[in-house]
């Protein structure tokens, strides 16, 4: 299974942040982190292929609960 990120390269700035977010990506390898696969050119979406991780991001954590600054540090760290 793999994760699909779509990023629409349509507004302003758009192609620089999906180039920087390919770049992390592909240049940042930890357990840690999702593995990036590869990147599609869709139309005018950028199609981010990554290591499908189940349960869902930290961004839909931190909108379920309320977190501490030290607790989001320890989440982010881990």
């Amino acid at each position: 299974q793999v994760a699909i990120k779509i990023m629409s390269l349509e507004e302003e700035m758009s192609e620089e942040l999906a180039a920087n977010e390919i770049l992390a990506m592909r240049d940042n390898r930890s357990p840690n982190i999702v593995t990036y696969l590869d990147s599609y050119l869709v139309d005018a979406e950028l199609w981010l292929a990554m290591e499908f991780m189940d349960g869902g991001t930290l961004f839909d954590v931190l909108r379920a609960v309320y977190l501490e600054e030290g607790q989001i540090g320890a989440v982010c760290r881990e």
